[in-house]
């Protein structure tokens, strides 16, 4: 069970030749070994652990479940090396059993801050008081001071042999990580691909801009302000969408009806999917039932529409079959090409549960009918990067003799 674990990123060369791009790691490694084993008072045979050519995978992977300090060798090659990412993960999984170990980072080489990954928090400290050593080690790293600044690479490696052996405190308990779990662990530095847009619209009056006789206890300012559902179930719809479609996977922008019209009706390529949240009182001002019949007919295959028709809403439920009314004569297409479910979704739905199922089912089938379209229109490496954001997509019936999508 080793204090300390060196971890460092690989160069590309020919081995075979006797000469090792890596041999300024090793020589490090066996001065740093040293210097720790005076400080902790241990055997150097015990003390750290280094993967040289020739070492076992095996032992790699126990001396990385079972070290006490890991220490990596930053610089911009580092972030890069899926090992280095890998082994990263390893320790960031050690939680109780065994103690996680304490990391001690070593600046190998500079490297520019917008290459270091969002996983990794740790940075180099400086040894403080050493002059010209604090400066070059700053300035340089190790690597160059070993090369040209012998003096000044003997201070820091003290002082980075103090630190470790200062740290490699706690119980030896014995961890176990096989060469077969290290392969599969995630590289930590690999850059996580966006999530997908999602655009959410809402279709509602302000409550300055009721129909009237409308009650405007569900109303606000703005038409995000609209809370379909009650203060029972919350905040505006406006920011429970948004939070369900991050729950889904998606990066949500949510605007109003007003502000979305240019984008809604355009024949460009779309910049997301699209899901419409109605509500149908608003359908009663004749210009905004012409701009959503308009939308309707646009035919849009990456949109969706919404419609909260809350069976707790006294004033809702007595005028339900104007209401419906309004819908059949505002949407007959989404009502004529989706699917049943999507149709009652689009009639209206009674309670705040199903409104967000169905927002989760519609987000998820948009967004893959968005791809199919924008597919023609899209490299590959674009398409490749597309993936199904929520855990729903296998109740969608997407694919060949699926759903029946619209056109």
């Amino acid at each position: 069970m080793p204090l300390f674990f060196l971890s460092y990123a690989r160069i590309p060369g020919d081995r075979r030749t006797g000469h090792d791009p890596d041999q300024l790691v090793f020589d490090f490694y066996r001065q740093l070994r040293d210097r720790v084993a005076v400080h902790a008072g241990v055997d150097r045979a015990a003390v750290g652990f280094v993967e040289e050519p020739g070492t076992r995978g095996e032992d790699s992977a126990r001396a990385l479940s079972r070290c006490r300090v890991f220490v990596p060798l930053y610089s911009k090659r580092y972030f890069t090396d899926p090992l280095c990412g890998r082994q990263w993960t390893a320790i960031a999984r050690r939680t109780t059993s065994p103690p996680a170990p304490r990391i001690v980072p070593v600046l190998w080489t500079p490297y520019p801050a917008a290459s270091v990954p969002e996983a990794v928090h740790e940075t180099p400290a400086v040894p403080e008081g050493t002059g010209d050593a604090e400066e070059g080690y700053a300035a340089m790293g190790l690597h160059q001071l070993l090369d040209l600044e012998e003096g000044q690479a003997r201070q820091v490696t003290e002082w980075l042999a103090q630190r470790i052996a200062a740290v490699a405190t706690g119980p030896a308990t014995p961890g176990h990580l096989d060469l077969a779990g290290l392969a599969r662990m995630p590289d930590a530095f690999a850059a996580t691909p966006p999530s997908p847009p999602l655009r959410v619209t809402v279709l509602a009056p302000s409550e300055e801009r009721l129909p009237i006789g409308r009650e405007a206890s569900r109303y606000g300012p703005r038409p995000l302000d609209w809370r379909p559902y009650g203060p029972v179930a919350g905040g505006p719809v406006a920011e429970q969408v948004a939070e369900l479609a991050r729950n889904l996977g998606f990066d949500p922008e949510v605007v109003s009806f007003d502000k979305a019209l240019v984008e809604l009706w355009g024949t460009g390529t779309p910049a997301a999917p699209w899901i419409l949240i109605v509500d149908p009182w608003a359908l009663q001002d004749p210009k905004v039932a012409r701009q959503a019949r308009a939308f309707d007919q646009a035919h849009r295959p990456w949109t969706s529409v919404l419609t909260a028709l809350a069976d707790d809403d006294p004033q809702t439920k007595e005028h339900s079959e104007r209401l419906g009314a309004l819908l059949e004569s505002t949407f007959p297409r989404y009502l004529r090409e989706g699917r049943m479910g999507e149709q009652d979704a689009v009639r209206g739905l009674a309670t705040a549960d199903a409104f967000a199922l169905w927002f989760g089912e519609l987000a998820e089938s948009a967004y893959m009918r968005y791809l199919r379209y924008i597919q023609p229109q899209s490299s590959p490496r674009n398409m490749a990067q597309g993936r199904m954001p929520g855990v729903g997509a296998d109740r969608l019936g997407t694919d060949e003799g699926g759903a029946e999508d619209r056109p």
